[in-house]
């Protein structure tokens, strides 16, 4: 599971992966909306994410997302944590392990189901079990709270969202021959 090849690190993967910290930039802060409101927000930096891992591998995007989540708490002022970067890194490293290399049809079910199980494993980890434990720690915030009066258990709906979104967009990202190459698929 933790052996997965890269693609080569060059100027255009390092290019476009700049490109892609922009975009999640832009997605995160200007492209989140309220599906209930002051409890459950879905932010489209996914999207970013999911393309960042597709193109990078899993070794790459662990970087990417440690140096974003650095670069991030040093703009916005907040107390850096390094557990809040491991986590970053975490994710990183899962959406590079599930789609580098992967390659996926809209209308092939076994594609949908593994992009079930992978935003299911990426949430899980990341919304559902390492935040709220880290909130806990650093925030003191009691992971009842978090879940109930704050509404953390509404994320679950969020699951099936990311897949359609996913399951749109990659298929037809790797249809364009350059991109394809970038995400390692021949």
């Amino acid at each position: 599971m933790f052996s997965k090849k890269s693609p080569s690190f060059g100027v255009q993967l390092i290019v476009v992966l700049a490109m892609l910290i922009a975009i999640r930039y832009i997605l995160g802060h200007y492209f989140s909306f309220w599906i209930i409101p002051n409890v459950l927000k879905v932010s489209l930096s996914f999207i970013a994410n999911t393309l960042i891992g597709a193109l990078a591998g899993p070794a790459i995007s662990l970087l990417v997302f440690i140096v974003n989540d650095v670069v991030t708490a040093l703009q916005s002022g907040y107390p850096f944590i390094i557990w809040f970067t491991l986590l970053e890194a975490i994710q990183g490293y899962l959406y590079g392990y599930f789609y580098y290399g992967k390659k996926l049809d809209n209308r092939n079910k076994q594609d949908w189901i593994y992009v079930i199980i992978a935003t299911t494993v990426i949430m899980g980890i990341g919304t559902f079990f390492l935040t709220p434990i880290l909130n806990q720690i650093y925030q003191n915030i009691p992971i009842s709270v978090q879940f109930f009066a704050q509404g953390r258990i509404f994320k679950i709906f969020e699951i099936p969202f990311r897949v359609i979104v996913t399951m749109i967009i990659l298929p037809q990202l790797q249809k364009i021959p350059e991109v394809k190459k970038l995400m390692g698929l021949s």
